[in-house]
Parts: C-alpha cells; structure tokens; sequence
C-alpha cells in the first residue's frame, strides 16, 4: 500500500460511514418527533424511511465486496482475512433482516404490537450494524498501521 493510498482509503470508507450515519439519525429524528408529536405511529413512513437506509447500506456492501475497503486492508495485513470474511458474510444477513423488517412495517400493526415494538427491533438492528461498521473501520485502521509500521 502506498503512503497516500491508505489514507484514501480511510477516508473513503469514513465517508460512506458519515452517509450510513446520517441515514440512522434521520430515522432516529423522525422517532422522536412523532412521539413527541404523539400524532400516532407512521408505520408506512417508517417503512419509506427504512427501504432508504437498505438502499444506502446495500450500495456501502456492494462496494465492499468488489474488492472496496477490506481488500486491500487484508493485502496490507493478511492476519485479518478471516474477520474481513466474517464481516462480509453478515452483508446479506443485514439486508434480509432490512427486508423482514420492511415487510412488517408495510403491514402495519398486524405484524406489531405498537409503535414502541418497532422502535426496539430497529434499535436491536443497528447495534449490530454499529458494531459491523466499527470492525470494519478497526480492520482498515490496522492494516494501515500495519503498513506504516513495514514501511518505517
């Protein structure tokens, strides 16, 4: 890796994740403004909302898995090639817990029993991708610092 490529590469990786975030707090935003608003829940919108942030997150994934962010970390510093596996093998896991979930809310209170119901299973659902997303960047950053290390 040269001196100017990883750095690149963290920063294209730190931006995507700043998209990603933006998505989140978005919806957490709307949360909080129909519960204090107390105007009912807006599964439909919830749903709109959420098909976005799939749509953002399935582009961050795709890019990964052409050989994005991950691919040159784990050439950069090979001990990593099985986490980097293992994080890519959660991409679809993600997405098809999105697509349940969208399912669900397109269904409206059939499939939950209240607007709080939705709010736990979302909030569940990006812990998880929180912690993805922070291997993620752990794996990059230390490839990098792998490189720097071989190259001083």
């Amino acid at each position: 890796m040269s001196e100017k490529r990883p750095q690149e590469l963290l920063q294209m990786l730190s931006d995507e994740h700043d998209v990603l975030l933006k998505q989140i707090a978005d919806l957490r935003q709307f949360w909080s403004e129909v519960s204090q608003l107390g105007k009912g829940p807006k599964y439909e919108e919830m749903g709109h909302r959420v098909r976005g942030l799939r749509e953002v997150l399935a582009a961050h994934f795709a890019s990964e898995e052409e050989g994005g962010y991950l691919a040159p970390a784990v050439d950069a510093a090979p001990r990593f090639s099985a986490s980097a596996k293992q994080l890519e093998s959660e991409h679809a896991q993600f997405l098809n817990t999105l697509d349940r979930f969208i399912g669900r809310l397109a269904q409206c209170e059939s499939a939950y029993h209240g607007w709080q119901e939705v709010r736990a299973d979302f909030e569940d659902f990006m812990q998880h991708l929180d912690q993805h997303e922070a291997d993620e960047m752990s794996i990059v950053r230390q490839a990098i610092e792998n490189g720097a290390k071989r190259a001083g």
